[in-house]
């Protein structure tokens, strides 16, 4: 196994973390979003409860990060490895 073949192995594994921790945040915003109308609706303050909107905007870019990464592994070890160099 060539160095390149072990870094695009990195790049894919790396890629997938992020994809499942983004997928992770992005459930606790809606999570989070429907506890928040429960409490609501139950006449409850959620001013000490976590903001809905900041798991998202971590979540989504991330997921967006991760697939690319994931998905463009081969492209990214052929910009690391142009001269084809292991």
């Amino acid at each position: 196994m060539k160095v390149s073949d072990i870094f695009g192995l990195f790049v894919r594994a790396t890629g997938f973390l992020i994809v499942i921790y983004s997928l992770w945040d992005i459930w606790g915003g809606f999570d989070n979003a429907f506890e928040n109308l429960l409490q609501l609706n139950q006449g409850g303050d959620n001013s000490d409860s976590a903001s809905t909107l900041s798991y998202f905007i971590f979540g989504v870019p991330g997921l967006v990060f991760g697939a690319l990464c994931f998905f463009l592994a081969d492209w990214i070890v052929k910009l690391a490895y142009r001269n084809g160099t292991q």
